[in-house]
C-alpha cells in the first residue's frame, strides 16, 4: 500500500475551506488532508507562503486555487523539494497582469465604501458559470465563504495581489509533478495563463474542465478529485500535453 502524502490545500481569494470540502472527504486514501488558513491571516503573499511552510510537515504537496495557486508556487519556490507536488487551479504565475490590477483597484474602491454586497455579487459572476449562476445551492456556499472571509479580510487579499510579483521566471526551476487545471469558462483568470504555467514547468500537466469557470473545485468536484488522486499516486502522466474533459 502506497504511504499517504501530506497535502495542503490554500484557498483563493475570498474563499475558505468549503471550497476543497468535496477533496477533503474523497483524497483520504491517498493523503492526510488539511487546509491552511494562512491566506486570512497576512497582507502579503510572501508572507503567506512563509506561514504556510511554517505550519506544514517536512515534505508535503500542495493545492492551491486562483490567489491560492500564486501562494502554492511560491511555497514550492520558498520550501524547494520540501514542496513534493503542485497542483494550481484556475491561477496565474504573474500578478501584474493590467487588466487584473484594474479590476483589483476598482474592487479596492468598493471595499473602501463598503460596498461589500455588491462586491459578493460581481464576484460570483466570475466564480462561476452560466449553468452553476442558476445552482442555489452553489450560489449559497459562495455567499457562505464570503461572509467568513469579511470586507476587512478581503480587502487585505486584494491589496496582497495588488503588490504581488511575477513569478515565470522561475517555473523552469520547478522540478515536482505539477497539476494544472482550469475552467473552460473562466473569466476572471483564462485558460492562456494556466497554459503559460504548464508550459514553463517540466513535469506538468493541464487539465481544461468543461462546464465550469473559476472554482474548479465545487463546480467540477468529483473531476478534480480523480485528477487530484491520479497527480498524487503518479498515475497522470507529467508530458506537457493538455486534456480537455
Amino acid at each position: 500500500m502506497m504511504e499517504k502524502v501530506n497535502l495542503v490545500f490554500v484557498p483563493g481569494l475570498l474563499c475558505t475551506d468549503v471550497l476543497w470540502r468535496r477533496q477533503l472527504e474523497t483524497l483520504t486514501d491517498v493523503a492526510d488532508v488539511r487546509v491552511t488558513q494562512q491566506h486570512l491571516r497576512h497582507g502579503s503573499c510572501d508572507e503567506m507562503a512563509d506561514a504556510i511552510l511554517a505550519e506544514s510537515p517536512p515534505n508535503f504537496a500542495i493545492a492551491g486555487s486562483s490567489m491560492g495557486g500564486y501562494v502554492a508556487l511560491l511555497v514550492k519556490i520558498k520550501g524547494g523539494a520540501r514542496v513534493t507536488h503542485i497542483c494550481l487551479v484556475g491561477s496565474t504565475a504573474n500578478l501584474n497582469l493590467e487588466k487584473q490590477y484594474e479590476r483589483r483597484q476598482m474592487l479596492l474602491e468598493q471595499a473602501n465604501r463598503g460596498n461589500f454586497e455588491e462586491i459578493k455579487e460581481q464576484m460570483v459572476r466570475v466564480f462561476l458559470n452560466a449553468d452553476n449562476l442558476n445552482n442555489a445551492t452553489m450560489k449559497s456556499l459562495v455567499d457562505t465563504m464570503a461572509e467568513t472571509v469579511g470586507l476587512d479580510c478581503f480587502t487585505r487579499q486584494l491589496k496582497a495581489l495588488i503588490h504581488g510579483g511575477d513569478l515565470r521566471g522561475e517555473l523552469q526551476k520547478i522540478d515536482c509533478p505539477t497539476l494544472v487545471l482550469c475552467g473552460e469558462e473562466d473569466r476572471l483568470l483564462p485558460i492562456e495563463l494556466s497554459r503559460e504555467i504548464s508550459r514553463g514547468i517540466r513535469q506538468s500537466k493541464l487539465v481544461t474542465l468543461k462546464g465550469a469557470a473559476h472554482l474548479l473545485p465545487m463546480e467540477r468536484p468529483d473531476t478534480v478529485s480523480e485528477l487530484m488522486q491520479q497527480w498524487l499516486t503518479g498515475t497522470l502522466p507529467m508530458d506537457g500535453r493538455e486534456l480537455t474533459i
